[in-house]
Parts: structure tokens; C-alpha cells; sequence
């Protein structure tokens, strides 16, 4: 069994575990971005229970209280504002720009809770399975990219050892045969 045959079905191989992990990987996008969603939702429904809350202070509280109350009622509109755009450019979206809305709307903490709890699942849906070709088609180009950068040196010096071989044996030829011996290149002879 030759070693090329090897090192042929062994690349085949490599290819094929990069390109597949590739494509999984890029399928849990939607995975991670339906349970963010679902926490974003979390905290929008939070941030207006608080709102609710802090408008009934605010009828309750005296003359000293109410300009604080109304500072932190400011504050959770603009929270609930902020929770709401990002809700609606999230699932208003389609699955190609929902990587660019995702970055746009982030909210770190809520991101970070989400990753700290993902739990990975094999989406099925039309949009993962797309995100999983994709992911595959840019994993198996990223290795095949990183490959031939890596061959090139390998190439070059198997090219001229060849050459050098082919320049030696052809002196030792001419040699042998009683001709003289040129420092140039040698012309194939037919």
C-alpha cells in the first residue's frame, strides 16, 4: 500500500471531520439566538413589571420622592425601549441579517447568561440547516486555504529537488556517452 494512497484518504478524512464541524458548529447559531431570545424576552417582560411598578409609586410618593421615582422611571422606559427594538429587529429579521441585527441590539450581560447556559440541539428548520451549509462550505474552503499555504513550501522544494535530479542525471548521461557536458539547462531528447 502505497503512502500517497495514505496520506490521500488521510487528507479526505481531515476534510470531511472540518468540513462536518464546521457545519455543526454554524447550525447552533440559531440555537443560541432562539434562547437568547427567549431571555431577552425575560427581561423585557421584567423591565415592564418594574415600569408598572414604579408608575404606582410615583402616584403614591410625596413632593421629596417624586422627582427620584420619576428619574428611575425614565430609566425603565428607555430600558423597556431599548428591550423592544431589539425584540423586533431580532424576529423581523431574515436568517441572513440576523448575525448583523443580532451585533447591532447586543446586550452583553443577557448574551453572556445565555451563553453560560446553552445547552446545543440539532435545529432542523430550513434557516439552520442553510447556516450549517454555509458553515461547512467555509470550514472546508478555511482548511483547504490553510493547506495549500502549508503545501507550498513542500511543493517548491520537492520541484527542485526534481529538477536537480533530472540536471544530474542527464550530466551523468552525457558522460557516459562521450558528449560535453553543458552548465545550462538540458533539452529533452525525442
Amino acid at each position: 500500500m502505497p503512502a500517497g494512497w495514505m496520506v490521500r484518504k488521510l487528507d479526505s478524512l481531515a476534510g470531511a471531520v472540518v468540513g462536518a464541524a464546521g457545519g455543526a458548529a454554524a447550525s447552533q447559531w440559531r440555537e443560541f439566538l432562539q434562547q437568547y431570545l427567549q431571555r431577552l424576552g425575560g427581561h423585557l417582560d421584567e423591565a415592564r413589571r418594574n415600569l408598572e411598578h414604579l408608575t404606582g409609586l410615583h402616584a403614591l410618593a410625596d413632593a421629596a420622592e417624586k422627582p427620584v421615582v420619576a428619574g428611575m422611571m425614565a430609566d425603565g422606559r428607555e430600558r423597556v425601549g431599548a428591550l423592544v427594538e431589539a425584540m423586533r429587529a431580532l424576529t423581523e429579521a431574515d436568517p441572513l441579517t440576523q448575525p448583523i441585527m443580532f451585533l447591532r441590539t447586543l446586550d452583553p450581560a443577557i448574551a453572556q447568561a445565555t451563553l453560560d447556559r446553552f445547552q446545543p440541539a440539532l435545529p432542523l428548520d430550513t434557516a439552520s440547516l442553510m447556516w450549517a451549509g454555509g458553515g461547512l462550505i467555509l470550514a472546508l474552503v478555511a482548511y483547504e486555504g490553510i493547506k495549500g499555504a502549508a503545501w507550498v513550501p513542500v511543493a517548491v522544494g520537492r520541484r527542485s529537488l526534481r529538477r536537480r535530479r533530472v540536471r544530474e542525471s542527464g550530466r551523468r548521461r552525457a558522460r557516459e556517452s562521450g558528449r560535453p557536458v553543458s552548465a545550462g539547462r538540458l533539452e529533452p531528447r525525442l
